[in-house]
């Protein structure tokens, strides 16, 4: 009798497997910031003191000699002019010496017994001139700064793809044989 034999032999794979890798290093964002306050300067320059004490000094009769030369000039033409009118006056009364009415040289004789009697007067004491002249303030403003400089961050990445390597080590196959068996 004839016998039929039949023999499979399944696909034999190898597999080689490569993972793949992504390797990452990554930097971080920085902000480097520098604040530059700001400044506020004021100065003030000394002011002017004047003190005028030249009216204080002529009142209480200390003078100096441009001054007392000045009041003598002043008193001086004053008693000029003064003497000139007594003289047109004393003039004109003698104009009328025809007028019966009147004696002009007997009343000018009576008025030149009588001496002028001076005059005694308190004057005031004037105070000292004092003037301050104040400087103005000198006022100057340095506005503040931000400086800053962003340094992005930034992601190194390297990638390696994996690997799949696949060999057959052995093929599928069918052996088919017939074999005489006797019995």
């Amino acid at each position: 009798m004839l016998r039929l034999s039949m023999r499979s032999y399944p696909i034999r794979l190898e597999y080689t497997i490569q993972n793949a890798q992504l390797n990452m290093k990554k930097h971080l964002p920085m902000v480097e910031m520098e604040n530059i306050r700001p400044q506020l300067q004021i100065s003030q320059p000394a002011g002017k003191l004047t003190i005028d004490s030249t009216e204080y000094y002529h009142s209480m009769g200390l003078k100096t000699r441009a001054a007392l030369s000045q009041e003598n000039y002043d008193r001086g033409r004053k008693a000029a002019l003064e003497g000139i009118a007594a003289i047109v006056e004393k003039g004109n009364r003698l104009a009328q010496i025809s007028n019966p009415a009147i004696n002009a040289i007997a009343d000018m004789a009576y008025e030149s017994s009588f001496e002028k009697k001076g005059e005694l007067s308190f004057e005031p004491i004037v105070a000292p001139s004092v003037r301050y002249e104040a400087s103005p303030a000198q006022i100057e403003v340095i506005p503040g700064k931000l400086n800053y400089n962003l340094v992005r961050g930034r992601v190194d990445a390297d990638y390696q793809p994996g690997k799949v390597d696949i060999q057959v080590t052995q093929y599928p196959r069918l052996d088919i044989s017939v074999v005489d068996v006797k019995v």
